[in-house]
């Protein structure tokens, strides 16, 4: 007796969710070396100098990813691909500071020096000294104008007191804080193909270093980023373009993972085989694309044989061949019973699309005949 039998298979829930969270996991500890590692060169390039509630933020989020890598790995992921694209913000914004603000920082800083030492009064040098640790060269450009005012009331008498000072101050660095503010969402508006181009570049660049087995769809989601990233334009967001970054490296993520448990069921199958005494050849990966399978075939010494096709799209085909009577079912049950008790592989949807019961027949008619010659 034969049977050939098309099935679902599934690992159990938790176990899948065990493999998304260990890749999850492993992609945030690589990206959370790379984000640190990145982070201590922008401070020794005193990117805090420049951006300090940025670099606070970027600091904030490699805490946050540390403390949870292993607690909420899908969380740590997320929150990975949130500070590289911080990254590349930071940067570019630092960038531009540098160009527009470094050379007139330096002179100012020279002037402050310069003028503090020649001050005629306390106050007048209170004021200087204020001004030194100003280290943001976007605030202190942006303050400017404040700043001279409150240099020219100095000289007026019209503050008199340290506290006014003070307080004066305070209110010219939040004038400039905002002017700042806007400074940098004018730059990043500007600059958003420029951003959202290293955004898709960063994540193409993730992709190509990816094992896929499925080198068909691993070109396609390739193909899909490169297309993403040839039609920007102003119109888009950098919100909306990471939302389809993010929809992307999903794919890819559940591409991997469908490979994954292909793997561990291609090994689970082979272990009941053997434990069912069949001798199990090496696995096959036959065709392409979406449409490849793993084929494995085993035999017994009696004749007995199993073959099985295991696809990435959770199909599985299998037939037991040159079977005596009902053992050929009775081997099926147990192969199915062992897979998902021992190995936590669940079949679903199963269907007979072939048998052959000759062997059975033939059987029952040798048995008949016996005894109609005993009789």
């Amino acid at each position: 007796m034969s049977h050939e039998l098309d099935a679902r298979y599934e690992l159990e829930r938790k176990r899948r969710e065990e493999l998304e969270h260990k890749r999850a996991a492993d992609y945030s500890e690589k990206a959370l070396k790379e984000i640190s590692a990145r982070f201590e060169q922008m401070k020794n390039d005193a990117f805090d100098s420049y951006v300090p509630d940025e670099m606070k933020n970027l600091a904030r989020n490699i805490k946050n990813i540390s403390s949870i890598i292993t607690s909420d790995p899908l969380t740590a992921r997320d929150l990975c691909y949130e500070t590289e694209s911080m990254l590349n913000s930071i940067a570019f914004l630092v960038r531009s500071a540098k160009e527009e603000f470094a050379r007139q920082e330096r002179l100012r800083y020279e002037e402050i020096q310069r003028k503090k030492a020649e001050a005629k009064s306390k106050l007048e040098e209170a004021f200087y000294s204020s001004l030194s640790e100003i280290k943001n060269p976007a605030l202190a450009n942006f303050g400017l104008k404040e700043l001279e005012e409150i240099k020219t009331k100095i000289q007026n008498e019209e503050i008199t007191a340290e506290a006014e000072l003070i307080k004066q101050i305070e209110k010219a660095a939040e004038i400039a804080e905002e002017k700042a503010a806007e400074w940098k969402k004018q730059k990043l508006e500007k600059a958003k193909l420029e951003i959202m181009t290293n955004q898709i570049n960063d994540a193409i660049k993730s992709v190509e270093n990816e094992k896929f087995e499925n080198e068909a769809n691993k070109e396609k989601l390739l193909i899909e980023m490169s297309q993403l990233k040839e039609n920007l334009s102003m119109e888009n967001s950098v919100e909306e373009i990471t939302e389809k970054i993010n929809a992307l490296r999903a794919q890819v993520d559940n591409s991997l993972i469908d490979e994954e448990v292909r793997r561990e069921t291609v090994k689970a199958i082979i272990k009941e085989l053997r434990s069912q005494e069949f001798t199990v050849e090496k696995p096959q990966l036959l065709g392409e694309g979406n449409n490849s399978y793993v084929l494995i075939k085993a035999k017994k010494p009696s004749g007995k044989q199993a073959t099985c096709k295991i696809n990435l799209q959770g199909k599985l085909n299998y037939r037991f061949d040159n079977y005596e009577g009902m053992t050929c079912l009775k081997e099926i049950e147990k192969f199915n019973v062992d897979l998902e008790k021992i190995y936590s592989v669940k079949f679903s949807d199963e269907r007979v699309i072939w048998e052959n019961p000759d062997r059975l027949s033939r059987t029952q008619s040798a048995s008949s005949d016996s005894k109609r010659g005993n009789m």
